[in-house]
């Protein structure tokens, strides 16, 4: 590391991004909370708030799971771009928040068990599509499954975080050579596990329906979501210690290839899943674009159509905007707010005939994104909130001489 790049660092004010994260989180609970309170003016009406729950619930989830796959993905290429996001991601999906998601995701399946998935739970005499899938969508089973999720990523993370704060203290290459050995296969058994979570947890709401497309397009898009979290925080605090002399324009046009990447991965996909089932044009299936197209959905799959694929495609195919802090947050955020379309989009339609209005959706969504900030703000101010030397080419003077190729 140069001398001018330690020089910049000590000299850098420090950043207040901990405090702003958890001050975030403060404002985004106390106003969520009010919605939630709205809603319950009437009463506790499960029918009513499992909706809202399941929204609010399920992106803060995959958010959190969308952090741990892109840790994966470090420890796999141990490329220099990740050095300032690591803690990111780490932070983001450690113990403390998986445990939190947890809670999340068995509350939503003990309380709203019947509005949500009582289709299966208790299903009808003659209606042998659920009845056939009786041995998997056994209630039982279910509940065990997605407690099983949360270890497996629980016990991999912890793994990899220790080797990388061992490998820190040390200096040790083994270390590196352990993350790498572990995260090749663990991001197998990531998708994996992305798969049969988002099937169990969403897809079954209806279970006449499936997709194989689900779960690499809730895979793609939780990463999308954490990525783009991850360079609005990062690139913000490019000149503020200990950021400082670490985000160059090089780290930035890698961040914004990186989402360049995932927003064509996810059109993709998406597209593909339309295109599958509108080729085949089976009853069994056309229900579920039907609904979205229906009562006033349709513009929030506009939104999502512009927001999400064609505005930050066409933006992060400049070179010069992934190398400008000022277009390229922009293009982040974009992408991070169309993640909420999405998520909307996917989840509410199963259970509304048209876009109304309803103040616990939004009362959920701040509440538990709320909590996810301060618990997210926690751990990355304990953790430092850099890595510094987590991967083996750090000093390689052909990755310092890189950037003036760019």
């Amino acid at each position: 590391m140069s001398s001018e790049v330690m020089e910049s660092t000590v000299e850098a004010q420090p950043t207040k991004v901990f405090g702003t994260l958890q001050a975030l989180g403060g404002l985004m609970l106390v106003a969520g909370g009010a919605g939630i309170a709205a809603g319950l003016a009437g009463g506790f009406n499960v029918d009513k708030l499992a909706p809202s729950f399941l929204f609010g619930m399920l992106f803060w989830v995959l958010l959190t799971m969308g952090c741990f796959g892109l840790s994966l993905l470090f420890h796999v290429t141990r490329g220099r771009w990740g050095t300032p996001v690591l803690r990111i991601f780490e932070s983001g999906s450690n113990p403390m928040m998986l445990v939190y998601c947890l809670i999340l995701v068995l509350v939503t399946g003990i309380v709203f068990k019947d509005p949500l998935y009582g289709t299966w739970v208790h299903p009808a005499a003659g209606d042998m599509v659920v009845l056939n899938k009786k041995e998997y969508l056994n209630y039982n089973f279910f509940l065990g499954r997605l407690v099983a999720y949360f270890v497996i990523l629980a016990l991999v993370g912890n793994a990899l975080a220790t080797w990388t704060k061992k490998e820190i203290a040390t200096g040790d290459k083994k270390y590196s050579d352990k993350r790498n050995n572990l995260a090749a296969p663990g991001i197998c058994i990531f998708i994996l596990v992305m798969t049969f979570f988002i099937t169990d947890i969403l897809m079954s709401v209806d279970p006449h329906w499936f997709s194989t497309v689900w779960g690499f397009l809730f895979t793609v898009g939780s990463c999308l979501g954490a990525l783009a979290l991850a360079t609005i925080i990062t690139v913000s605090q490019r000149d503020k210690a200990p950021f400082a002399g670490k985000i160059d324009k090089l780290m930035m046009k890698d961040f914004g290839n990186l989402l360049l990447m995932l927003t064509m991965l996810w059109g993709y996909l998406s597209f593909s899943q339309l295109l599958i089932i509108w080729s085949g044009n089976l009853t069994e299936f056309i229900p579920f674009y039907l609904k979205r197209l229906r009562g006033n959905f349709n513009w929030l799959g506009t939104a999502m159509l512009l927001g999400q694929f064609a505005i930050p495609f066409l933006l992060l195919l400049s070179p010069r905007l992934k190398r400008s802090p000022a277009l390229l947050i922009p293009a982040a955020g974009l992408i991070f707010l169309c993640r909420f379309v999405d998520m909307y989009w996917h989840v509410i339609p199963y259970f509304r005939t048209s876009l109304s209005l309803y103040l616990p959706d939004f009362g959920f969504l701040l509440a538990f994104g709320g909590i996810w900030f301060l618990i997210f703000g926690f751990g990355l101010k304990q953790s430092g909130a850099l890595v510094i030397t987590a991967h083996p080419y750090q000093g390689n003077k052909q990755l310092e001489e890189a950037p003036a190729h760019v």
